[in-house]
């Protein structure tokens, strides 16, 4: 049996101060070359990154959280198929990548499974259960993507 996407950690703390706890150059290299790394909540431990935050719930009235993805260069596919219980705005800030959004899947294909969480954890969505993107595009610097949840 196949899984879904699976997030591991890049690495693991040297030791009980929060100086041991930081990523270090290293780690992240290493982690670029089995996939993307992703830091969650990045928006509220970096302020540049936090400014944006607030200009967001300034402009739309809602909470949100900034995760930054970092994915290595030449790779294929940063994340198989999978949906997200959120709206999701990529911004593209260096390099390109290109993006396939779907139509979500019909629940009742999957009964037994959240419709906001196919393709994570053990649950597999392929893309042919899929069907043509209704988005394929490659995004570069400075282009914004809007995927609504689902």
């Amino acid at each position: 049996k196949g899984s879904g996407w699976k997030m591991s950690a890049v690495s693991s703390p040297r030791g009980s101060s929060y100086e041991d706890a930081k990523l270090r150059y290293i780690d992240v290299a290493t982690g670029l070359r089995k996939g993307t790394v992703v830091f969650n909540s990045a928006g509220a431990h970096i302020p540049k990154l936090g400014a944006i935050c607030l200009a967001a719930l300034h402009a739309f009235q809602l909470p949100n959280c900034l995760n930054l993805y970092l994915t290595g260069r030449g790779l294929e596919q940063s994340a198989p198929p999978h949906t997200d219980k959120q709206d999701v705005f990529v911004l593209q800030t260096c390099g390109s990548k290109h993006w396939r959004v779907y139509e979500p899947p019909p629940p009742q294909a999957r009964g037994d499974a959240d419709p906001f969480a196919r393709g994570k954890g053990d649950d597999v969505l392929t893309e042919n259960e899929l069907g043509e993107p209704l988005i394929d595009t490659v995004l570069t610097p400075g282009q914004l993507l809007y995927v609504p949840a689902g």
